[in-house]
């Protein structure tokens, strides 16, 4: 009986996040960013403006 070895455990094949630079996008934002919870965000990419973008679509939508 021969032994088992584990499989390999290689890296994901993405960049790293720069940190103090938006991750958002492919290619990514590079806008200077805060770390959230989602990771490195712009005033843009930020998930409050995020989720009032999406608030004004679907508002725009039920019109």
């Amino acid at each position: 009986m021969s032994e088992q070895r584990p499989a390999a455990i290689t890296p994901p094949p993405y960049p790293k996040n720069t940190p103090y630079q938006c991750d958002t996008g492919n290619p990514v934002c590079g806008r200077p960013a805060r770390l959230y919870a989602g990771g490195w965000r712009c005033d843009i990419h930020n998930p409050a403006a995020w989720a009032s973008r999406q608030a004004a679509a679907s508002d725009d939508t039920a019109a």
